[in-house]
C-alpha cells in the first residue's frame, strides 16, 4: 500500500501466509508501479523477517521498517485496511470455487482503489493520486516556463 494515496499497489494470492506470498507481493508491486519504494513497513511476522525477503528488499536499497511485536498501532494504514477488506469481501467459504474467490479479491482490491472513498483523502486513492500527479504535472510546466523567460 502506497501510504501517501492509500493505493494497494501490490498483493500476491496463496494458500499460505509465507515468505512467498509476501515476496510475490513486492514483486508485483514493483512491476505494476515499475519503482521500488523507499520504505517497506511491516509487522514482525516470520514471512516478514525470513532471509529470502530480507535480502530481496535490501539488495534493491528498500529500507526495511518493522513495528514492534503485538503492537498493531505501529502498523495503523495496514490494520486499517484489512479490517475493512475482510468486511468487504465477506465469508470466504461462500465460494464455490477458487477462480470465483480469487475474481471476488481482485475486484475488492480495485473496489478499495477506484470506488472507496478513503475518509482523509475525501475521495478515492485513484482519484488522489491522479490530483497529484496533475498537480506535480502542473508545477513542473510552470517551472519550465520560468526558466525559459530567465533564459536559463
Amino acid at each position: 500500500m502506497d501510504l501517501y494515496t492509500r493505493e494497494v499497489i501490490g498483493w500476491n494470492i496463496s494458500r499460505y501466509h509465507n515468505k512467498e506470498l509476501v515476496t510475490g507481493a513486492l514483486i508485483n508491486a514493483e512491476e505494476r508501479t515499475n519503482s521500488k519504494p523507499i520504505y517497506l513497513h511491516s509487522d514482525q511476522g516470520s514471512e516478514y523477517e525470513s532471509g529470502d525477503y530480507t535480502a530481496l528488499a535490501e539488495n534493491q536499497g528498500i529500507i526495511i521498517s518493522m513495528s514492534k511485536k503485538s503492537s498493531p498501532w505501529e502498523n495503523p494504514f495496514q490494520e486499517s485496511f484489512y479490517s475493512q477488506y475482510k468486511v468487504d469481501l465477506g465469508h470466504t467459504d461462500r465460494f464455490e470455487t477458487l477462480g470465483e474467490l480469487i475474481e471476488a479479491i481482485h475486484l475488492t482490491i480495485h473496489d478499495h482503489n477506484y470506488n472507496r472513498i478513503h475518509t482523509s483523502l475525501n475521495m478515492s486513492p485513484i482519484k488522489f493520486k491522479e490530483q497529484y500527479q496533475n498537480r506535480q504535472k502542473q508545477l513542473t510546466e510552470s517551472e519550465d516556463k520560468v526558466s525559459k523567460e530567465l533564459g536559463t
